[in-house]
């Protein structure tokens, strides 16, 4: 690696550990003390507190990831434009791609650090963590599993086998209920394209009933049926984040056949943009705070970098998440919804750096 780069990235990258570290470590302890009550209460062992919070970290650290590339984008360059070090590097004829270029290269490494962690990692043991939480605190077994085809969730004497829940409408698409008796003997089985929430009941449609008598199976075909079941789509809501723990691929192909099967797949659509809009993120911003701290004065300082950062990506994430929530509600098309923050501040940072006299 040559002078200049290697010399930039040493003001970089102990900035962003430095802030990365900060970052996770504020957020483990307002976390701690958020559910310190919950877990003093419920006496969960040492061993399960801190699994339940180092299964957390690899999910923080993704999510640190673009705020903190900016903020040290921010201050690494500040310093050396306060030290007129930038300065003396363009009165020698280095353009200014050389001293931003690392940054940049570092984001993009970065950021594709981020999406890798995020599908192999974080998820998986955030998952533990929640598991830990629904068993340990909420003192809850988990009463629902999946796999690539069905949701299983295990009722009041019912085994539920779903296609998908769709949460929006309170309908659960294409059914088998599995009926037992005290002894765990299977009396009854119920088929139906749809399971529908009234408000009261569920109320299945088109489907089959098959009665199990001694060695005998009784068919009933119906096309309307109300059911009395003691769950109700409270107890499902968990069924629709299940998928979040498929890779992107996974995730991808999933999609693909539910929505070919002509089910809503709206959610999950915009869940596979998100996971790729997200970690780009990280490099806009890095663009972003570089654009920013070569239009920065020689007295900006230290504050103002983290003021300008903090506020830049306030702005960024809420204009990101008003866009995926209209994606979802289907007010706005999903490529569209998900993607509008990083095209708004990728823009505005491809006019910074153009309209910038140094670049």
């Amino acid at each position: 690696m040559k002078i200049i780069p290697r010399y930039i990235l040493r003001h970089f990258f102990p900035i962003f550990g430095l802030a990365i570290t900060a970052f996770v470590s504020l957020y483990l302890i307002i976390d701690f003390f958020e559910k310190a009550d919950n877990l003093l209460e419920k006496q969960v062992p040492f061993k399960y507190v801190s699994a339940y919070f180092i299964y957390k970290v690899p999910s923080i650290v993704t999510q640190g990831i673009p705020m903190v590339v900016l903020l040290s984008a921010l201050i690494a360059l500040g310093i050396l434009k306060k030290n007129r070090e930038l300065i003396a590097l363009r009165a020698a004829g280095v353009k200014t791609t050389a001293f931003t270029a690392p940054i940049l290269v570092a984001a993009l490494t970065l950021s594709l650090t981020q999406f890798l962690v995020d599908e192999t990692m974080a998820r998986p043991l955030n998952r533990k963590s929640q598991l830990i939480w629904e068993e340990q605190v909420k003192l809850k077994k988990t009463s629902a599993s999946w796999s690539r085809e069905n949701i299983w969730y295990r009722g009041e004497n019912v085994i539920y086998q779903i296609r998908l829940y769709d949460s929006k409408n309170q309908v659960l698409e294409r059914v088998s209920l599995f009926y037992l008796d005290p002894h765990f003997k299977l009396t009854q089985r119920l088929d139906a394209k749809h399971l529908r929430w009234d408000g009261h009941r569920w109320s299945a449609e088109e489907g089959l009933i098959l009665l199990f008598r001694n060695s005998c199976a009784e068919e009933q075909w119906f096309q309307n049926k109300d059911l009395d079941l003691a769950e109700t789509p409270k107890d499902f809501s968990s069924i629709e984040t299940m998928p979040d723990e498929l890779d992107w691929l996974s995730m991808y192909e999933y999609a693909r056949k539910i929505k070919q099967e002509g089910y809503n797949a709206t959610p999950y659509e915009v869940e596979l943009n998100m996971r790729l809009a997200t970690p780009l993120t990280t490099l806009i911003l890095a663009l972003l705070g570089v654009t920013i701290a070569l239009r920065q004065g020689l007295h900006g300082g230290t504050a103002v970098g983290i003021g300008v950062a903090l506020l830049v990506a306030f702005v960024y994430f809420t204009v990101f998440q008003m866009g995926c929530s209209l994606a979802t509600a289907g007010l706005l098309p999903v490529s569209l919804g998900v993607w509008t923050g990083n095209i708004i501040f990728g823009s505005l940072a491809g006019y910074l750096w153009i309209t910038d006299p140094g670049c």
